[in-house]
């Protein structure tokens, strides 16, 4: 638990990284309970939409790829005919 309470690195950005990851995991206590310390703490409305945005596009591409790496990738128009 400590390095919750002392992360090491400056504590907007911890819960920027932990808005983040609450996005992605779909926890929206977790998100509203983030969010509330990052307005709190001055963010705008459109800063803390931006970090999830950015967590979004991050989990898609990280899908993306596994999915490819994994054979998954989606079948070419070729394939389809």
């Amino acid at each position: 638990m400590n390095v919750i309470g002392k992360p090491g690195v400056d504590k907007a950005d911890f819960e920027l990284w932990c808005l983040a990851v609450s996005a992605i995991n779909g926890c929206g206590a977790c998100i509203d309970s983030h969010e509330k310390v990052l307005r709190g703490a001055g963010f705008t409305a459109e800063q803390v939409q931006a970090a999830v945005r950015i967590a979004a596009v991050v989990h898609a591409i990280a899908a993306t790829l596994d999915g490819e790496a994994a054979g998954l990738s989606a079948p070419t128009p070729a394939a389809l005919a």
